[in-house]
């Protein structure tokens, strides 16, 4: 099969950690570009790559086949739009976009242009969710009627980055919030309503750094929280059945691997440490039976192997763009709830 040439179109956090380790290193893939403004930190790691100095030059590469948009939330929209109508395949960060009617936009676009446009939900490939999902679908705790998740951070000091400033819809809502809401949606589906509490809790913060939403189903409630004043962490997932409960501390540890240099190829990627293994507690005829559940594997490489499978074979991609159009209605109706303070249906 022949490789997807493939260009990023920025080189910080998400470019060195999360999309130009697994281009690299894997087989379906060509890592052929990568923007870089001014610094060529690129050639540090991966010297055969082509620097390219803006977003325009990237799109006029013809050879380039797949386009990775993972600069600023601002520009996805854009970034997106002019890719496709260049006739590039896109991947872009989460969020997709920031309001459904920028998604629809794009989705009509990506079907006129016949051209894969798929969102960077990562996290479903997180060790974690991954056994949270095997014990669910083999009905280990019965009916579930509660679901928790939430991203615990401690940081007090304001970076002086583009993800502090008050611009449009910038914040841990938009940047958190589309990994959990996509995690529960694609647990149970699509929530009849939705009600949200959103704050600015660190002193001199411009941005939301806090948000409890709550996904409402007719029998099941979801409640998905972030914050950046969680020093002390409680568990990062907690599910309650009619036949148990499964209870999760720790997070990922992909991110902190990649961070560390270490490729997804390193035979150690992805194995939770056994402290972190989660508690499955079940009801067993008035007994109570506790077992420690050994994570599953994380690995981000699977959502690659689905993107060359999608390309390649032209078919509609694990994550469509129509999914994460739902997340983003589920967002637009978490800052209509705060606002108003009341639930909105959706």
């Amino acid at each position: 099969m022949q490789k997807i040439r493939t260009g990023i179109a920025s080189f910080g956090l998400s470019g060195k950690v999360f999309h130009a380790p697994f281009i690299h290193a894997h087989k379906a893939f060509e890592l052929t570009a990568i923007c870089e403004r001014t610094k060529n930190e690129v050639l540090k790691s991966y010297p055969y790559v082509k620097i390219v100095r803006s977003f325009d030059e990237l799109l006029s590469d013809t050879s380039i086949e797949l386009i990775i948009v993972n600069t600023p939330d601002s520009t996805h929209f854009e970034y997106c739009r002019a890719a496709l109508e260049a006739g590039k395949h896109v991947i872009v960060e989460k969020p997709f976009v920031f309001t459904v009617a920028e998604g629809k936009v794009l989705i009509q676009l990506a079907a006129d242009k016949k051209r894969l446009l798929t969102v960077f939900q990562n996290r479903r490939w997180d060790g974690d969710f991954m056994t949270i999902h095997a014990l669910i679908h083999q009905n280990k705790l019965g009916r579930i009627v509660e679901f928790r998740a939430g991203f615990q951070r401690y940081r007090t000091q304001i970076a002086d980055t583009w993800k502090e400033r008050n611009e449009r819809f910038v914040g841990i809502v938009y940047n958190l919030g589309p990994h959990l809401v996509d995690q529960a949606v694609c647990l149970f589906g699509k929530p009849t309503s939705v009600f949200a509490q959103i704050r600015k809790q660190r002193e001199g913060s411009q941005i939301d750094d806090f948000f409890h939403i709550i996904l409402i189903y007719s029998n099941l409630q979801v409640t998905l929280t972030a914050g950046m004043l969680m020093k002390e962490p409680t568990a990062s997932y907690v599910v309650h059945g009619t036949q148990g409960s499964f209870v999760k501390y720790g997070i990922d540890p992909q991110e902190n691997q990649l961070r560390a240099g270490m490729l997804p190829t390193n035979d150690a990627y992805g194995f939770d440490v056994p402290t972190n293994y989660g508690k499955l507690v079940l009801d067993q005829n008035g007994n109570t039976v506790t077992e420690t559940i050994q994570t599953h594997r994380g690995d981000y490489s699977l959502y690659f192997d689905g993107i060359a499978h999608s390309i390649r074979q032209q078919i509609a991609p694990a994550i469509s763009p129509e999914e994460n159009l739902m997340v983003i209605r589920i967002l637009e109706a978490a800052y209509e709830s705060n606002a108003e303070n009341r639930v909105i249906n959706i």
